[in-house]
């Protein structure tokens, strides 16, 4: 009788071989999370990284740039909206004349121009008619400058009365001064700076300052009268006036003789008359030449 074959030991089930460790990845998909229904669209699977306007890769999400196109951030767009208004907005100005070439881009000086000569400018039309000039070889002196925050021309004539005598000796000055303010507006102050003259009244002359219309913006009128004897006579006339930045004045001074039969002078009238006349006459040859 056969012995039974030894009982063998229980098999080990096999191992499958081991298989390297690998970082888990936080974007893998899970395998038993739900999975959405036949042809619906799945959602972005990272919300938080979509791009935003302006700012994503070309074409990435609405209000981005154009694909192919690097993007624009929004401060540039601001700072392009105000060197469009800036353009604009001197554009304005130079097209209503607010600025001028002689200005700096600052003084409104109303297109009256900068002259080498003044003498050549200001005729002094209406008091030649009554007045000619005492030295006719060189009958005018004039000056001209140019400052960093003022340009200035000046003109004056030494003349006398046309019917004078040859013992009269009645001195007759006229003085013509233009002045082109480029830093400073003389609006505040050129009201103060005709009617301060009405202070140095004294008891041997006084001053008289009047307003005048139809003269650029403003203007002027102060009349010195000399009183040694109780006369009250006309000693000189200035009209001031202010056009913006630009600012013109023409002085008439008559000085008598020592001769009781030399001429006298004119009326006040007279005087404003023909300072009034050669005033408007200069400020538009200034804007012409």
């Amino acid at each position: 009788m056969s012995m039974p074959p030894p009982p063998q030991p229980p098999q080990q089930p096999s191992q499958p071989p081991q298989q390297p460790q690998q970082s888990p990845n936080p974007y893998q998909q899970n395998p038993y999370a739900q999975q959405p229904a036949a042809g619906a669209v799945p959602p972005a699977p990272y919300p938080h990284a979509q791009p935003q306007p302006g700012f994503g890769p070309p074409g990435a999400a609405p209000g981005g740039p154009p694909a192919g196109k690097r993007p624009v951030p929004g401060w540039l767009w601001g700072l392009g909206g105000v060197v469009v208004a800036s353009a604009v907005w001197g554009g304005v100005l130079f097209g209503t004349g607010a600025l001028d070439d002689d200005s700096g881009g600052k003084a409104a000086l109303g297109g009256y121009r900068y002259q080498k000569n003044l003498c050549d400018t200001v005729t002094i039309e209406a008091l030649k008619k009554r007045y000619e000039p005492r030295d006719t070889t060189d009958p005018t002196t004039h000056y001209a400058s140019r400052q960093e925050g003022l340009d200035a021309n000046n003109c004056s004539w030494s003349m006398k009365d046309r019917n004078a005598g040859a013992s009269d000796y009645s001195s007759i000055y006229v003085y013509a001064t233009a002045q082109w303010h480029k830093n400073t507006d003389p609006t505040g102050e050129f009201a103060s700076l005709y009617k301060q003259y009405e202070d140095r009244s004294q008891p041997t002359y006084k001053y008289e300052t009047k307003a005048v219309d139809g003269l650029g913006d403003e203007a002027f009128l102060v009349t010195e009268r000399r009183d040694p004897s109780g006369d009250k006579e006309l000693a000189s006339m200035t009209l001031g006036v202010r056009d913006g930045w630009f600012t013109y004045e023409l002085r008439w001074s008559w000085y008598g003789g020592t001769s009781t039969s030399g001429t006298r002078p004119p009326s006040d009238q007279e005087a404003e008359d023909m300072l009034t006349s050669d005033t408007r006459d200069a400020l538009a040859a200034l804007k012409k030449s």
